[in-house]
């Protein structure tokens, strides 16, 4: 968790370093300092982990001990505002969009108070955050170099969720086939001569070709993946494989442990050897994928319904963004498929589902918009991910089947 100067320095002067723990079993007090240095981000800190892997401030009973001793409003800004972030977009900070993070279990069900209630409560956190933490608005872009005018983002954002929402057969959004043909609405809107419109022509053509994809009543044309997708996608499976293993404290204590650890993942993925770290990518894909399950369906239509109305809040361009909400899926899915395996299920249920997607989550707070982030979005696998949904065998004839 990121901190201040400012905030590091109070903390020091209010001594909250003696309810700093580098373990349970270890008593209060760090053996050095609570706060280190963020690589490639000076002057912001961060909070020292504890050797498990968990925020050294955690007491024993899973609470802040910040909170505790010196209040709510003394807490770090960064974790007052959990699971919410903001984004400027746009010159000027013209425009401020909020997420909220899928890796905080409420968020994920959909459950507590809404973005609406908070409003007040948000905007004072925004002002402090832009004093704090300043950021310049970000030039939103379609594909990398091809900036969006801000009319066409908005549009954008409406259009995807409109197509997002075409029903299927039961009435619910039908979210395979629409996501093949936000696939190609996207595929047709990146080609060279489109890019090339002038902005206002750009506009309308979206407007045109987007109502056309909301509208059209036509099936969604059907086909599989591209060969490199599939082999990307392993790749973007063994990043957060690698996030949830780094985070077992046994193996974070023993660094040629953690090594071996992943190359034998890495093997496996690739079929060269058996499952490590209780992960078996044979086991989760032999399991099925219950999309008609209403319950995993609200989760995946609440997850990707998010990305679709805050598109241009990421470090990527707006298709690279939708590539990696796409792809990001498809983990949850596998990973989905190993908790229901290890709890021998015959299907991925909303318990299991909502458990991977919670730690394919965990991936894209490890991404900092540094090398690893070029590196996943390679990964993704691009549009293609899109067809790729959902990389586990699921059933056509279901309430949500094609």
């Amino acid at each position: 968790m990121p901190v201040t100067p400012r905030e590091a320095e109070a903390y020091r002067k209010a001594e909250v370093g003696r309810l700093f723990r580098e373990s349970d079993d270890d008593p209060e007090g760090p053996t050095q300092d609570a706060f280190e240095p963020i690589p490639g981000h000076a002057p912001l800190l961060r909070i020292r982990k504890r050797r498990d892997g968990a925020c050294g401030f955690l007491t024993p009973e899973g609470r802040c001990g910040i909170h505790e001793v010196l209040g709510a409003d003394r807490k770090p800004l960064s974790c007052r505002l959990f699971p919410f972030r903001f984004h400027p977009v746009g010159p000027g900070n013209a425009d401020v969009v909020v997420t909220a993070s899928f890796a905080c279990p409420t968020v994920m069900a959909s459950e507590g108070a809404t973005l609406g209630s908070q409003q007040r409560e948000l905007r004072a956190l925004h002002t402090r955050w832009m004093r704090e933490l300043p950021e310049a608005g970000a030039t939103v872009h379609l594909v990398r170099g091809r900036a969006v005018p801000p009319a066409a983002l908005q549009l954008l954002r409406t259009t995807l969720c409109r197509v997002l929402d075409r029903p299927g057969r039961d009435g619910l959004p039908d979210l395979r086939a629409n996501l093949r043909r936000i696939a190609i609405l996207l595929e047709d809107l990146s080609r060279r001569r489109v890019l090339g419109l002038a902005p206002d022509d750009f506009t309308e053509y979206l407007r045109l070709t987007g109502g056309y994809a909301t509208r059209n009543d036509k099936p969604a044309p059907a086909r599989d993946p591209a060969g490199l997708a599939r082999l990307l996608f392993r790749g973007f499976l063994l990043a957060a494989l690698t996030a949830q293993v780094r985070l077992d404290p046994a193996l974070a204590r023993r660094p040629m442990a953690l090594r071996l650890t992943l190359f034998r993942l890495l093997a496996h993925l690739h079929g060269l050897g058996p499952g490590a770290a209780g992960f078996d990518l044979g086991r989760a894909v032999g399991v099925r994928f219950a999309l008609e399950d209403p319950d995993v369906h609200a989760i995946a239509y609440r997850y990707l319904r998010a990305g679709f109305e805050t598109l241009g809040t990421g470090r990527r361009s707006v298709v690279d963004e939708v590539a990696m909400i796409a792809a990001h899926l498809n983990v949850a899915c596998v990973l989905g498929g190993m908790h229901a395996a290890a709890k021998e299920k015959s299907r991925v249920d909303a318990e299991s589902f909502t458990q991977g997607l919670l730690e394919s989550s965990d991936l894209s707070h490890a991404d900092d918009g540094g090398r690893l982030s070029t590196f996943l979005t390679t990964l993704s696998g691009g549009l293609e991910a899109l067809y790729l949904f959902p990389p586990l065998p699921s059933g056509v004839d279901g309430p949500t089947g094609n």
